[in-house]
């Protein structure tokens, strides 16, 4: 009976309380042990005779596989026999030793079987007083023309029976002439009334019960199987003992579970104080409440150490809070300063585009000026290669912002990287001949495809041979080299220059990071160019390695990406045959930039379209209202003073006259979203200052084609 424990008769100690406790909790972990003990030895004997049950099974199953392969084995032996072929016809057209010999086929293995002769169209032959049933004989007729062994389970008078089916091949002629159709019965195949033959699909809990047959082929689909049925195992009567030890640990179960609650309930009556109070605070929160004191040694010194531990917390919270304050303004601080540097960046790389489209426009045409005067052309080539590197360092400032926020996208397609290398060459060249480097190239002969985008891939390669020509002194060697192993793409970059401080090594790739600037520094820069190159690489799933000897010893940077599947290699589109062109483009510039949108036009003009200019969107649209002579193509600014390029645009679009017209958008911004919003309010194409002229001509000659044709 449980203990009836008062508070007055226990020890304050916690510790001899826990003591008396365990004490008594000893006496029942003694009979739950031997109880343990006696449940396991039951749950061995059970796996015993389930392991006998198993091994019957098995037993019985394998006696079954060896006789039905003594009877196909038979059966094969007696349908291939050479007397099929050698018997002769007596007046009934039966063969003569057909039939003796068919009337000696009574047994198999013990287990009786019927046969039955028929020719290729079902006409009977021969027996050995066999019956069959019309069922029988008509799934016969069916197998007939399959010529090949079979078999199937018929019921007959309630009796299951195996029927199966083999082409006579008569060895002259090797094809089958004829069948032999044998039958036994499934009560003489399997006789122990403690096994059941089973036949057909399993059932979902009939894999631990049963044990497969392995028959031969002829009878496979039919999936024999025994089940077994173990008297002992379901017949087997309790031990006379279950009882009484049921009882005694239902008892002993009660009484411990009321003795251990009662005592349990005394002896934690503080420690629940203790955890309420606890409860209490994670409900409320940190305040001045603190635990009260109790007469039980343990939980008295633990209160008064979690009181000291509120009040140490309290302090440090009210010193958090202060700080958490300040972290919070501080971190939307970064944010807001995040936000101007993205919104200072994109504004900084409209303002220095702005200024390098005359510029690169002026050089364009100091080009088609200069005639045969060398030094005109050299100068125009100095400024148009300066504007071009300039623009190059702004699109990779861009490209770093956008890339640190997740906002590149890649056009994934199967392109050849031989292309890749030749273009970025062709980038590059103006560098590499300014500085009178010898640049070595060495591409595999064939396809080089890779899963990629072909315009960022030419940035990563012109970035790395941008780099070596910087970094090496006038008259060095640049090299190269493209290659091909265990089923990736390297391209290695080297060169002869200054190298790279082991120090600095770690750090090469990330941003603003530079080597120490030296006189063999062909150029400036802002540390852009590797890292937007390690990014880039690992969007195609790549990963690109730097090493040099040291110092004054060169470097090499080896870039590697997955080889793609030769198949989806795109085929080069054939190129368009020209069209004669028909009449010139009427274009018309609006910019604000007076020197920009002059300098265009004057440019355009060289190249003998008829150009007119405007500066603001108020004046174009005054020019246009009365529908005279529109043009072909406007070449719009998006940031006017006085409206929207895109607002111009929508404007102009409602005039009856210009609803056709093509509209171009040539502005200093240049990220994707801005080339979404110029293309939604109706933009055909959305060009980036400082505009590349030859890909404006081609554009031009693009849309005059087009024109052309339609017309």
């Amino acid at each position: 009976m449980p203990l009836m424990l008062t508070r007055s008769s226990l020890p304050t100690s916690l510790a001899r309380r826990f003591a008396l406790a365990s004490a008594g909790l000893a006496v029942g972990a003694l009979l739950l042990t031997a109880l343990a003990s006696w449940w396991l030895l039951t749950q061995q004997h059970e796996e015993a005779m389930s392991e006998l049950a198993t091994r019957e099974r098995q037993f019985h199953s394998q006696t079954i596989g060896l006789n039905l392969s003594a009877l196909a084995s038979r059966m094969t032996e007696v349908a291939a026999s050479t007397i099929l072929d050698t018997g002769q016809l007596n007046s009934a057209g039966k063969k003569t030793y057909l039939q003796t010999f068919v009337a000696r086929i009574r047994v198999v293995n013990g287990i009786p079987v019927q046969v039955l002769f028929t020719n290729f169209q079902g006409v009977e032959i021969a027996n050995n007083n066999a019956s069959f049933s019309p069922e029988q004989r008509t799934w016969l007729s069916q197998k007939l023309p399959l010529g090949k062994p079979a078999s199937a389970i018929f019921t007959n008078h309630n009796i299951p029976e195996l029927v199966a089916f083999a082409p006579l091949i008569y060895p002259g002629t090797k094809t089958p002439a004829g069948g032999l159709l044998y039958k036994i019965a499934l009560s003489d195949l399997h006789t122990d009334e403690h096994m059941t033959l089973l036949w057909g699909s399993p059932l979902t809990n009939e894999a631990k019960q049963s044990s497969p047959v392995n028959a031969p082929a002829v009878f496979g689909a039919l999936d024999f199987r025994i089940q077994g049925i173990s008297p002992m195992e379901s017949n087997r009567p309790l031990s006379p003992l279950y009882g009484p030890i049921a009882l005694l640990m239902i008892g002993l179960f009660l009484a411990v579970v009321v003795g251990g609650a009662q005592m349990a309930s005394v002896l934690t009556r503080d420690l629940r104080k203790l955890q309420r109070f606890a409860s209490d605070l994670v409900r409320d929160g940190l305040s001045q409440e603190r635990a009260k004191p109790t007469n039980t040694e343990e939980v008295a010194s633990l209160s008064r150490s979690i009181n000291q531990m509120l009040d140490r917390l309290y302090e440090q919270r009210q010193a958090i809070t202060g700080e958490g304050e300040k972290l919070g303004e501080l971190a939307e601080a970064l944010k807001r300063a995040d936000k101007r540097k993205d919104e200072f960046v994109a504004m900084l790389a409209h303002e220095l585009r702005n200024p390098l489209a005359p510029i690169m426009t002026g050089a364009e045409m100091l080009k088609h000026m200069a005639g045969i005067d060398p030094v005109i052309q050299r100068t125009s080539l100095i400024i148009s290669n300066q504007a071009k590197h300039m623009a190059r360092i702004i699109d990779d400032l861009l490209d770093i912002s956008r890339i640190t926020r997740g906002q590149v996208t890649l056009k994934l397609d199967t392109i050849d990287f031989a292309n890749v290398t030749a273009v970025a060459i062709e980038q590059i060249r103006p560098l590499i001949e300014s500085s009178r480097h010898h640049l070595t190239v060495s591409v595999p002969d064939g396809p080089l495809p890779v899963r990629g985008d072909h315009h960022r891939l030419v940035q990563v390669t012109s970035n790395l041979l941008n780099n070596a020509a910087k970094y090496t002194p006038e008259g060095g060697y640049l090299n190269l080299r493209v290659a091909i192993e265990n089923n990736e793409l390297r391209m290695t970059v080297g060169d002869n220059g200054s190298g790279i401080d082991p120090d600095l090594m770690p750090d090469i790739f990330d941003l603003f990071t530079q080597g120490e600037r030296s006189s063999g520094r062909r150029q400036g820069g802002l540390g852009l160019g590797l890292a937007l190159v390690k990014s880039l690489i690992q969007m195609h799933g790549g990963r690109v390695m730097a090493d040099s000897p040291g110092v004054g010893k060169g470097s090499c940077f080896n870039v590697y990406l997955p080889i793609a599947r030769i198949e989806n290699l795109a085929t080069p589109a054939p190129a368009a045959l020209s069209i004669a062109t028909s009449r010139a483009l009427k274009l018309h510039v609006v910019d604000d930039n007076v020197d920009a949108a002059q300098t265009l036009g004057m440019l355009l003009q060289m190249e003998g379209y008829p150009v007119s200019v405007s500066f603001d969107g108020l004046s174009t649209l005054e020019k246009f209202k009365s529908g005279g002579d529109s043009p072909d193509i406007f070449i719009l600014d998006i940031g006017l003073p006085d409206m929207d390029g895109t607002e111009l645009a929508q404007k102009l679009r409602a005039y009856p006259s210009l609803q056709q017209t093509i509209m171009i958008a040539l502005t200093g911004y240049g990220q994707a979203s801005d080339k979404a919003r110029s293309l939604a309010a109706g933009f055909d194409y959305h060009l980036v200052k400082p505009v590349d002229y030859d890909h404006l001509k081609a554009l031009l000659a693009e849309i005059e084609d087009d024109l052309n044709v339609a017309a």
